[in-house]
């Protein structure tokens, strides 16, 4: 009998952890972390490393599979389809207030973007030191060192549907610098964007300069000296519900992992995604293992 007794015991010793979400008595009950990453390959690989380190500590994750672009994102963070996105504050800065000045002080466009998450009931986490700035790329051999370089030689230009509509993008070439086009070619964003400007069919693209292609081709990032390219430094953005629920542990958690991501470490992912032709829950996983955090 006492040897049935202390066996109940354990048993309901061991039910103490039903009051959690994911067994970890450490973790408080609390939703899902709903997260995606964006349909290109370096927002897919900055989803997962989040998603995966996440899920190590012992939060319940629920990695999406990649989807659209920042409009997409944000309106599902906005819907509660997602809790979670990872985007570059920039974009976040042209997406939400698109009347606001650009700047290239994180701190600014920071100071911007909170207040336009807060209004769709989210809060933005701290940047990364990691820099995916916007670039205006051409071949190699061209003569010019600067957007302003180019703007009477008509180039024809590649660049996704999105570019088109924005100030810090096409609208600015045309207005701000005085650009002329000769045409302009719709292309969807990604290595493809390369790809037209390696083969000729477009003179310049607007592209990430993290995209390795760009050292592989022999491209050229051409200086934005009129300064129409906004920070571009990474951050998560969390709904409300996910911090009501975690607390600062979970803010803590991901401040942490975003110091610690850097625009080298961009680079060599979407080198490992792009030209090894890696998976990025791979390249993701790795690179926590190498930093310890898996």
């Amino acid at each position: 009998m006492p040897s049935l007794l202390a066996a109940m015991l354990l048993l309901a010793a061991c039910g103490n952890g039903e009051d959690t979400a994911t067994g970890n008595g450490d973790i408080p009950d609390g939703p899902t972390i709903e997260i995606r990453g964006q349909d290109f390959s370096e927002a897919i690989t900055l989803a997962e490393v989040y998603a995966q380190y996440l899920e190590s500590l012992g939060y319940p994750v629920d990695i999406q599979t990649p989807a659209g672009f920042r409009v997409e994102a944000i309106s599902d963070l906005e819907a509660g389809t997602l809790n979670m996105i990872v985007d570059y504050i920039g974009g976040s800065q042209a997406q939400l207030a698109p009347d606001s000045e650009p700047s290239s002080d994180p701190d600014e466009v920071m100071e911007v973007i909170r207040d336009a998450y807060a209004d769709i009931d989210a809060t933005v986490l701290d940047y990364t030191p990691a820099v995916d700035g916007d670039a205006f790329v051409v071949r190699g051999d061209l003569e010019a060192e600067t957007i302003s370089d180019v703007a009477d030689m008509g180039l024809v230009l590649g660049a996704s549907a999105q570019c088109f509509e924005r100030p810090q993008c096409f609208i600015g070439f045309t207005e701000v610098y005085g650009i002329e086009f000769a045409d302009t070619q719709t292309i969807e964003f990604g290595p493809i964007l390369g790809e037209a400007l390696a083969a000729e069919e477009v003179d310049a693209v607007v592209w990430n300069d993290t995209a390795p292609q760009i050292e592989e081709f022999g491209f050229k990032v051409l200086e934005d000296d009129l300064g129409i390219f906004p920070a571009q430094n990474i951050a998560p953005i969390l709904a409300n519900e996910l911090i009501e629920a975690y607390g600062d542990d979970l803010v803590d958690a991901i401040n942490e992992l975003s110091a610690m991501i850097t625009t080298d470490d961009l680079l060599a992912w979407n080198f490992e995604t792009d030209i090894e032709f890696r998976e990025s829950d791979d390249v993701a996983r790795e690179w926590l293992e190498e930093q310890g955090l898996l």
